[in-house]
């Protein structure tokens, strides 16, 4: 397994990034809604930080303000996950500490990342404890503005099961991220977040971009409220084909060699009211060339602007695995289904590239709830590139 990177907040407010130190295992430990409890809340409760709702929160006003977690038991604590309200527009200034059975100890003192609504890992030595708390100093925000209110939308900790052992994944443990990076649905208005190589490499974001429990598999989730390019209206979590070790963005021709990509996925949840997703595709220097497509129960692969080109099947059931792959070659796109041709392109484009991942067909305009609960999500298995 890869070393996983952690980004680190500075007490100047930069990110260092360091491998995470090594611990126990990679087993959720966070107690239940009775077990959290604030110094301090308007309307927005203690309890919300554990419903998995991204759009309810925890907030409480003043330097100190405090949210703890009662473990009930004394447990070993590896990491601690927090999201944080408008977390791609400020960032919070928090200590997180464990109870040492005597006095409040601090294992991390810093801020968010101020990039990400997500879940956001702060990794510590493992600590035996009963008790952890955020300790919160307010936020500042990405322009330069600052508060007193502590908000915090989800908080997860993390620890030994009763084996012992295990390991956190990434999803370069999962699948070859060395010629891609990743677009995710979070960052600012038509510039949503991009992670490139080296970066990529140990990166992981719950619950946008991340590998499973069983590393088995990586998990794209775009929401249908998310952050979109500014060549697009629809949010995405979703990579991109680069070379040069992830340098450079791809770029070749469907009339010179032949390009394949290979994708092992499943479809898992698709938006409320308009229920569309791209699992996979071709892009050119323009426009998408031809796609996987999954609209209810029916996936397509498509043609340009015509979204129906090719009905694979009419009865495809979430959850399912399949392989979808492309193949090009002399100005032409073969698309196969578990190994069966579909449909043959005829189509001459250049400035081309691979892409995977969840490309939510959906959003607040036609999509309800307008809600971070509301999403479309691909889990990739599989994932291989090549050109001749």
């Amino acid at each position: 397994m890869k070393p996983r990177l952690v980004f680190i907040a500075l007490a100047t407010g930069g990110l260092l990034s360091l491998p995470a130190p090594a611990h126990a295992a990679n087993v959720e430990i966070t107690p239940s809604a009775g077990s959290v409890t604030a110094s301090t809340s308007d309307a927005n409760v203690a309890t919300n930080v554990v419903d998995n709702d991204y759009d309810s929160r925890w907030s409480g006003d003043g330097d100190g303000a405090w949210l703890q977690l009662d473990l009930k038991a004394s447990k070993l604590v590896s990491h601690i996950k927090v999201a944080v309200y408008k977390g791609d527009q400020r960032k919070n200034i928090f200590a997180l500490q464990y109870w040492n059975g005597t006095t409040w100890t601090t294992v991390f003192d810093g801020r968010s990342s101020g990039t990400s609504t997500g879940l956001q890992t702060f990794d510590f030595t493992d600590v035996q404890t009963s008790r952890v708390r955020y300790l919160g100093h307010g936020y500042i925000t990405n322009s330069g503005d600052s508060g007193t209110w502590n908000s915090v939308t989800e908080i997860e900790v993390w620890g030994a099961d009763s084996a012992g052992g295990g390991g956190d994944c990434v999803p370069a443990d999962v699948l070859n991220l060395t010629n891609w990076k990743v677009t995710l649905p979070t960052g600012a208005s038509e510039s949503p977040t991009e992670i490139k190589q080296p970066a990529l490499d140990g990166y992981s974001v719950d619950p946008w971009f991340k590998a499973t429990s069983g590393c088995d598999a990586v998990q794209f989730r775009a929401a249908v409220n998310g952050v979109t390019t500014s060549g697009s209206g629809y949010p995405r979590s979703e990579l991109r084909e680069m070379t040069g070790n992830g340098a450079t963005n791809a770029s070749w021709s469907s009339t010179s060699g032949t390009h394949t990509l290979i994708v092992n996925e499943a479809f898992t949840t698709l938006p409320a009211t308009k229920p569309h997703l791209v699992g996979a595709q071709i892009h050119d220097s323009a426009d998408d060339v031809t796609v996987f497509r999954l609209e209810g129960s029916s996936l397509y692969i498509t043609n340009g602007d015509t979204p129906h080109h090719k009905l694979v099947t009419s009865n495809y059931v979430l959850g399912t695995r399949f392989e979808a792959k492309f193949v090009v070659s002399g100005g032409q796109v073969k698309a196969y289904y578990n190994g069966v041709l579909q449909t043959t392109i005829s189509k001459n484009f250049s400035g081309a590239y691979f892409k995977a991942g969840s490309y939510t067909q959906a959003n607040c305009s036609n999509s309800s709830p307008c809600s971070s609960s509301n999403y479309g999500q691909v889990l990739i298995y599989g994932l291989t590139v090549t050109h001749s």
